[in-house]
């Protein structure tokens, strides 16, 4: 039996982290549990409209709140949570503990500003996506990969391609 409670879905705007978080749930039969969604459904916004009512900040809380319940909850579950979790010293203290299986997606800025601007729910800060998300890249992906997670690179790939590479490396942690 695995001792892997929790699989974190984690990465940039951008990288795919709903998408293949709900690939992996169906695939380890395990309920999603997607920040943006909940934090919409509970909130009766967008994550973007609470930044511009709210703030940044309680926007930043609601998103660390979301990811340190989601990870308290006793059931199994596939957590896909904020970017920003990255910057928050405490969804990183609870992301590095053992029952906590991390897959960190991977992209190309230039990819990901492509997603990032197809969804109107995402904050947006800046006129370049592109570079905005390389200066988050910069900041982000060293604390990410400092979790020693299951890093895919999503550039290129098709979802099920993706998927398919966290799913094979996922078996092997989860035994």
């Amino acid at each position: 039996m695995t001792s892997i409670r929790h699989i974190a879905v984690v990465g940039l705007m951008g990288s795919g982290k709903t998408t293949i978080g709900a690939r992996l749930a169906r695939h380890f039969g395990r309920p999603l549990r997607d920040s943006d969604v909940e934090i919409e459904a509970r909130q009766g916004r967008t994550v973007r409209q609470l930044r511009d009512e709210l703030g940044v900040d309680a926007m930043h809380e609601l998103e660390a709140r979301h990811l340190l319940d989601a990870l308290a909850d006793p059931t199994p579950s596939v957590i896909c949570p904020a970017a920003f979790v990255a910057d928050d010293a405490r969804c990183l203290e609870a992301l590095g503990d053992p029952s906590v299986a991390v897959v960190l997606l991977t992209v190309e800025p230039l990819e990901a500003a492509a997603r990032f601007v197809r969804e109107d729910h995402r904050p947006w800060y800046g006129g370049d996506p592109a570079d905005f998300l390389e200066r988050q890249g910069r900041s982000r992906l060293p604390r990410l990969r400092a979790l020693r997670p299951i890093e895919v690179a999503t550039d290129g790939r098709s979802p099920d391609e993706v998927a398919g590479l966290a799913i094979a490396a996922l078996e092997d942690v989860m035994g």
